[in-house]
């Protein structure tokens, strides 16, 4: 049977009949108990895709060394900021994660960060839809978020760029905005 092939990079998919069975693991819990679904993704060197798993995750070594490899503040993480993450793993291994939190319906996205080797494979995208989903479904109905170097990329995911002098109160008053992003960091918004 012929493989069927999907205009993205490095994607092939396998008829149903020739894919195997998913991993046993245990199903990840959202908001409302409501599992966050598995996505699916394919690397270059293996025939077949992987299934990864994006969960609910809290502070971990391994994501506070993420995002320390990808430049990302944590000083106030280190302090106990109360941020929800969504981390995808494959096989147990940290690939990326994202981080938001929120008063009410305002959301601040903040640390989207992907390892390395993962990077390019459509990740950050993925993760970015996952985290609008769980706010969405928590009460959020705008994501904000400051970018010194990822504003195309958020563009093209349906985010403007916004004056800062626009932010909303819990935006501003967070420490995202008042001290760990420079004044040069662009402030972008998406309505969910």
């Amino acid at each position: 049977m012929p493989h069927l092939w999907s205009l993205k990079r490095w994607r092939l998919r396998f008829p149903a009949s020739r894919r195997r069975p998913p991993a046993t693991a245990p199903t990840p819990r959202g908001v409302g108990d409501e599992p966050l679904s598995p996505l699916q993704v394919a690397w270059p060197d293996q025939s077949e895709s992987c299934r990864m798993r994006v969960m609910e995750t809290a502070l971990s070594a391994d994501v506070l060394a993420l995002l320390e490899a990808s430049g990302l503040p944590t000083e106030d993480l280190r302090a106990g900021r109360p941020i929800t993450f969504l981390a995808a793993s494959l096989n147990g291994e940290l690939l990326g994660c994202v981080g938001y939190e929120s008063s009410r319906d305002v959301v601040l996205l903040r640390s989207l960060a992907i390892q390395p080797m993962s990077q390019g494979r459509g990740l950050g995208r993925q993760l970015v839809v996952e985290l609008e989903q769980h706010a969405k479904a928590a009460g959020g109905r705008t994501v904000f978020l400051l970018t010194t170097t990822a504003a195309p990329f958020f563009e093209q995911l349906g985010y403007e760029r916004v004056a800062r002098d626009a932010a909303p109160g819990f935006i501003a008053a967070s420490t995202q905005f008042s001290e760990l992003c420079p004044g040069s960091a662009q402030l972008m918004m998406r309505r969910l």
